[in-house]
């Protein structure tokens, strides 16, 4: 279904409601969070290193990879993105973001206040331990990322990485 049929945090709660046992008002209160819808361009910066951090994102199109860059202007990929990641809920509680987020292809992404979504967590406790479980995955997924950098061989990497990719997309 076009993005444009759905209601615009659709992709979130799908995520979320996998992870908790929602009610309607969970539902609802995700539905109802405050937000805006940007169209990005491929290789467009959602997030920039050294930014105050005032919203969080949802992927809702597209794909977009965290990144640093390193002194000699190196880049390294630390996770990639698909439709309806939360792509940067752990800075909602940081002041300042710590690394890159930048669309690999055209993208759309909601920008949630944080105030809004740390009001969520705390009012609704099933969405809270939604958050926290995603944001739990999520390091999971970064340590089998360093293992991969540090300990694995080409080949093992790039069957690592198209496994966890064939698992996320059949997990939507």
């Amino acid at each position: 279904m076009p993005l444009s049929l759905l209601h615009a945090l659709d992709p979130m709660l799908q995520r979320l409601q996998h992870l908790s046992d929602f009610d309607d008002g969970d539902r609802e209160a995700i539905l109802g969070l405050p937000h805006r819808v940007e169209a990005l361009a491929a290789h467009a910066f959602i997030v920039t290193e050294g930014d105050p951090h005032v919203s969080s994102c949802v992927l809702l199109s597209g794909f977009a990879i965290r990144h640093k860059v390193a002194g000699n202007g190196g880049r390294q990929i630390m996770a990639l993105h698909m439709v309806g990641d939360l792509i940067d809920l752990q800075n909602a509680l940081l002041d300042v973001a710590n690394h890159n987020l930048q669309t690999l292809s055209p993208a759309t992404v909601a920008y949630i206040p944080v105030e809004a979504v740390s009001e969520l967590m705390a009012t609704r406790p099933a969405v809270g331990r939604a958050m926290w479980r995603e944001t739990l995955i999520e390091a999971s997924i970064f340590r089998e990322w360093i293992l991969n950098i540090g300990r694995r061989n080409a080949r093992t990497r790039i069957a690592h990485f198209l496994c966890e990719i064939a698992v996320r997309m059949e997990a939507r």
